[in-house]
């Protein structure tokens, strides 16, 4: 069968129904996820230990954390601009095999210098798997549904916060701290699965004017997908950029300034409190009496909490739009941490943190729906990332004023009280918002802004 000489691949790809091609892109892109965030987030689930061993202060342990959030900053940035370079596929292969290596290498570190070496270099590449995975999977995914393959996707880091909880209170216990350290050179044998299956950005490929390989690419989808195969014609991968070149300064070029700053802003004050709130939640809970293992089954429900919301709240999106979406999960995950400051029974803290969960913990998720569809092809992965590197400096920021607070002699309550304030912030930064994207073409979404 022939294609139209009128159609566009990009709008062929944005009206295809979810088939076996989107499937395995999705288990793929959520097994990076996961490993991302079993590697991110098992520094919380050591920090009890890790204060001990290396009698460190709670500022001290903030800053430990925060090394591993500053080489997520600087993978999130650099990645993406590698990623418009080189390719989403590429790309991705070396970030896992950058936070496999160095995060495992941190079971052996001698010292407490070393330690925060390794994970500064295991950060790198966990900073730069969600941009990644992100860019990608909204450049396949169909335009009615766009919110929930990426809330999947990006939601799926939580799934790994989970898993990060499971192995810690199975073997910390029993094996020490860094035993949960060494387990993360699993991803590593993610690799051979990931070059024989993980697709090219078809977007990319027509940017960088590979035509025969974006063909084969649209060639995998129609035979997974058991579409009826066509005969591209060249007017089919016409790609309407209004970039001439890619470079960090175009997002901020007329038409993006606004939108890039309101998500920016969105992203520090989200992480801030998230990841106030995520690192020192062991921690805090073990200060209050509960038993190390209690407090890590609570991070478990808490984290599988924030992958079932980021879902729901990515069918939310496609159903209604973006900004009511964002704007309803702000405020209640805002209400779910002053409700953290009321506790009063185990019952109470357990609904509190699956609120926290379900509308605080799974918001990074439904960002990144926003930041990977406001760019053009050539500086999606750039924007992306950079929206995320600013996330990044609340996600530094946050540990460390975290112990500040404590050491200031705060109480648990007032600790919640004070996390809960950047999420109500939140929800006007998203008002504020430019456009609302709702069941919009990528390429639609880029106009709008640009007009």
């Amino acid at each position: 069968m022939n294609a139209n000489a009128t159609t566009s691949v990009f709008d062929w790809l944005d009206g295809l129904k979810f088939n076996r091609f989107h499937r395995r892109l999705l288990i793929l892109a959520s097994l990076v996820s996961i490993f991302a965030g079993y590697n991110s987030q098992i520094i919380a689930y050591i920090v009890p230990s890790a204060l001990r061993e290396w009698q460190l202060t709670p500022v001290k342990a903030g800053t430990m954390i925060s090394y591993g959030f500053l080489g997520l900053m600087v993978g999130a940035a650099g990645f993406g601009l590698v990623s418009d370079r080189i390719g989403r596929k590429k790309s991705i292969m070396i970030v896992v095999a950058v936070f496999s290596v160095f995060n495992s290498a941190a079971y052996f570190a001698s010292s407490f210098g070393i330690f925060c070496l390794l994970r500064f270099l295991s950060g790198i590449g966990i900073g730069g798997a969600i941009p990644l995975i992100i860019t990608l999977v909204s450049e396949f995914a169909p335009a009615g549904v766009r919110a929930r393959f990426l809330t999947f996707a990006g939601g799926s880091f939580t799934i790994g916060w989970a898993l990060a909880g499971l192995f810690a209170m199975g073997l910390v216990p029993h094996f020490g701290w860094r035993m949960v350290l060494l387990i993360g050179i699993v991803p590593i044998f993610l690799l051979p699965a990931l070059q024989a299956y993980l697709p090219e950005s078809v977007r990319f490929l027509v940017m960088k004017k590979r035509y025969p390989d974006a063909i084969r690419e649209i060639q995998r989808v129609e035979r997974l997908a058991r579409i009826e195969p066509r005969t591209w014609r060249p007017d089919a991968f016409t790609q309407a950029d209004p970039l001439s070149a890619a470079g960090f300064r175009e997002v901020f070029r007329p038409g993006l300034r606004t939108m890039t700053l309101l998500v920016w802003c969105t992203y520090l004050f989200s992480m801030l409190a998230l990841y106030g709130l995520s690192t020192w939640l062991p921690a805090l809970l073990t200060n209050a009496g509960f038993s190390l293992v209690k407090s890590y089954s609570f991070g478990i429900v808490q984290s599988l909490g924030a992958f079932v919301g980021g879902y729901l709240l990515g069918c939310l999106m496609d159903a209604f739009g973006r900004k009511p979406g964002l704007c309803l999960s702000f405020f209640l995950g805002g209400l779910s941490l002053l409700l953290f400051s009321a506790v009063t029974s185990d019952l109470v803290l357990y609904i509190a943190g699956a609120a926290s969960g379900v509308f605080l913990v799974s918001i990074p998720a439904a960002l990144h729906v926003v930041a990977g569809e406001i760019y053009p092809t050539r500086i999606r992965s750039l924007g992306l990332g950079s929206a995320y590197a600013i996330g990044r400096v609340g996600s530094v920021t946050g540990p460390i004023l975290g112990g500040i607070i404590q050491m200031a002699g705060f109480s648990f309550s007032q600790f919640f009280l004070l996390f809960s304030v950047p999420s109500f912030l939140c929800v006007i930064l998203v008002a504020f918002y430019p456009v609302g994207v709702r069941n919009e073409g990528l390429e639609e979404v880029t106009a709008k802004l640009l007009k």
